[in-house]
């Protein structure tokens, strides 16, 4: 277990939050945390897909058909199988977030959902 120092200010708060929430100090933190984290891993893979679409025309060119791993803005790995792919950058980068994308004609797949209709007085 590893000990954090917080400002008394925001320790009161934490306790007051977790108080009214009949929840543990401890438990309300690690879950903050927790969102915090994921808000920054999903910030990253925002930025990392902006970077594939920026860079889309030369990795179609080189790479269509297969799975890149982009990681700070490049290629740091490529394959045919993604699980070879994810497997190796898994290995290389641990938990760390990297973008991995299979390269397709069009940067980006137009997904188009139909709803249905009703006509009046067919309820």
């Amino acid at each position: 277990m590893t000990t954090v120092a917080l400002q008394s200010q925001l320790v009161e708060q934490l306790e007051d939050v977790a108080a009214e929430r009949r929840v543990r100090s401890g438990d309300l933190l690690e879950t903050a945390v927790r969102v915090y984290l994921r808000q920054v891993e999903q910030e990253k893979i925002r930025t990392e897909a902006s970077a594939f679409r920026a860079m889309h025309d030369r990795l179609a060119k080189e790479y269509l058909a297969k799975y890149v791993a982009i990681h700070n803005g490049a290629v740091v790995d490529h394959d045919e199988d993604f699980q070879a792919l994810h497997a190796r950058v898994r290995q290389k980068y641990g938990r760390q977030p990297v973008l991995l994308r299979r390269v397709e004609p069009e940067p980006e797949r137009v997904l188009t959902f139909r709803s249905p209709s009703v006509e009046p007085g067919r309820l």
